[in-house]
C-alpha cells in the first residue's frame, strides 16, 4: 500500500499530497460516511484548493468499507426542510463546479457503497475505480427525492438516457461489473488490490500534462449537449490557450528529439 504525506485537517476528510496528487478520504463524522452540511463545506474547500495549489490528479475515496451512503437523513426532519436541503444542495453544487472547472484530473475510488449523493460524487470522476466491495444505487427516491449533486447531468451523459430512467426508476444496486458494463465505472479492481491500483491510477495521471488533460475532460463534458460548430469552436480555443503551457512546449521539443517527454504539469 502506497504511503501518503499528510495535508491540512478537515473533520470529515482525511487528506495527503504525494507527487501533485491531493487525495481526500472520506471519514464522515456522521454514520455510513454520510454527507453532513459540514462536509459539503469541506468537499468545497477541497475543491477550491485544486485551483490555488499545484495539484496534478485529485483523488477521492472511502473509508471504513463505504464510500458515501448519502446524505444525512436525520438532519432532514425539521418542520421546514426545504430551506435546509436548498442550502446543503447549494453548496454541493459550487464543490462539483469548482472540481469540473480546476482543470484537474479526478478520481474517484468508489471503495464501498456509493448511494445518493455519495453515487453524484461516485460518477462525477473523470476515471471511476470501483473496488469488488462496492454499490452503485441511485438512492433518492428511497426517501422520495429527486437528484442533486450533478446525479442527473452525469448519469445519462455516462450510461445513456434509457439506461439512467431505469436506475433512477428501479433504484437497483449497481455491482462493480455491471457498472463497468454500463458505464457508471471505468474499471473494478479485487479488493486486496484496490488501494494500491487507486495509487497507481493516480500516480499515472499525475505525470501527464495536467492541464491538457482537465480540458480535455472539460471538453468531452460538453461536448454532449454542444453544438458541431460550439465544440469546434471551444477546440480550438482549448488548443491555442494549451499551447501556452511549459509541458506543450516540452512535448513538442521531446517530440522532436526523440526523447520521453517530462512535464511538471504547468
Amino acid at each position: 500500500m502506497a504511503s501518503h504525506k499528510p495535508t491540512q485537517e478537515y473533520e470529515n476528510f482525511k487528506t495527503s499530497v504525494d507527487d501533485g496528487v491531493l487525495r481526500a478520504e472520506i471519514h464522515s463524522k456522521a454514520d455510513m460516511n454520510a454527507l453532513s452540511d459540514t462536509m459539503s463545506d469541506e468537499l468545497l474547500d477541497l475543491a477550491v484548493r485544486l485551483h490555488e495549489e499545484h495539484v496534478r490528479c485529485f483523488v477521492l475515496t472511502g473509508s471504513d468499507g463505504v464510500f458515501c451512503a448519502g446524505g444525512d437523513v436525520s438532519s432532514f426532519t425539521s418542520e421546514s426542510p426545504a430551506a435546509g436541503m436548498r442550502r446543503g444542495a447549494s453548496v454541493l453544487h459550487d464543490a462539483v463546479l469548482q472540481f469540473h472547472e480546476a482543470e484537474v484530473p479526478v478520481v474517484t475510488g468508489v471503495n464501498g457503497p456509493a448511494v445518493g449523493a455519495g453515487f453524484s460524487l461516485a460518477i462525477l470522476g473523470d476515471y471511476v475505480l470501483a473496488s469488488e466491495d462496492a454499490y452503485f444505487q441511485f438512492g433518492y427516491p428511497g426517501i422520495g427525492a429527486t437528484g442533486d449533486g450533478s446525479a442527473t447531468y452525469f448519469l445519462p451523459r455516462v450510461v445513456g438516457l434509457r439506461q439512467a430512467k431505469r436506475l433512477a426508476l428501479t433504484n437497483d444496486r449497481v455491482d462493480p461489473e455491471e457498472a463497468v458494463e454500463i458505464g457508471l465505472a471505468t474499471e473494478a479492481a479485487d479488493a486486496e488490490a484496490f488501494d494500491d491500483r487507486l495509487s497507481e491510477l493516480a500516480g499515472e495521471i499525475a505525470s501527464g500534462p495536467t492541464v491538457a488533460l482537465g480540458r480535455t475532460q472539460q471538453l468531452l463534458d460538453h461536448s454532449t449537449s454542444a453544438s458541431l460548430e460550439e465544440q469546434l469552436a471551444a477546440e480550438t480555443d482549448a488548443i491555442a490557450r494549451t499551447a501556452r503551457t511549459e509541458d506543450f512546449k516540452e512535448g513538442v521539443r521531446a517530440f522532436t528529439e526523440g526523447e520521453r517527454p517530462e512535464f511538471q504539469g504547468r
